[in-house]
């Protein structure tokens, strides 16, 4: 755990509850693309390659399809980021708590992506370093893509994790 003496935020190696140890899963899909080719599908799911898919399943973006589909671009980060902070994590896979995982190694640990992949084996996550890739470059291209984390992996937005370890309030 690690309190950011700034903003202090305690970030847990758990999210409500969530172990973000386990069920982390590697995939080369990220939010902005799968986004995009939803769209580009009239929101069919099915037609997303299956990457894609395990992508949507993982944010659990059935419940805010039809809204993200009928508002412009723009607006879709604001909903994707409200649907994450009200959903369950325990609910949520492994791409959406990858950015989680980043920003947990990076403030903890340093900003290297030797130390997350360190980490990430280490913490029997995995043992492959293409996982670890594939892992910090989800969860670091998507938390950059909603304007929570920085480049490096480091937090952008504290408010935003701040209320998501805490949830509703």
């Amino acid at each position: 755990m690690i309190i950011n003496t700034t903003n202090s935020i305690l970030l847990p190696n758990h999210l409500r509850g969530r172990s973000i140890h386990t069920n982390v899963i590697p995939t080369v899909s990220n939010l902005k693309n799968m986004l995009k080719k939803l769209e580009e599908s009239h929101g069919d799911e099915s037609q997303l390659p299956s990457w894609d898919r395990r992508s949507y399943k993982a944010y659990q973006l059935d419940a805010i399809k039809s809204k993200l589909l009928s508002s412009p671009p723009d607006e879709r980060i604001e909903f994707v980021k409200g649907h994450i902070l009200n959903t369950d994590p325990s609910k949520l896979g492994a791409s959406c708590l990858d950015i989680y995982l980043v920003a947990y190694v990076t403030e903890t640990f340093g900003k290297e992506k030797s130390i997350f992949f360190k980490y990430i084996i280490d913490n029997g996550i995995t043992d492959k370093e293409n996982s670890a890739q594939a892992i910090w470059q989800v969860g670091k291209g998507d938390g950059t893509y909603l304007g929570v984390l920085e480049d490096d992996g480091s937090i952008k937005d504290w408010n935003f994790f701040a209320r998501w370890i805490k949830g509703k309030e």
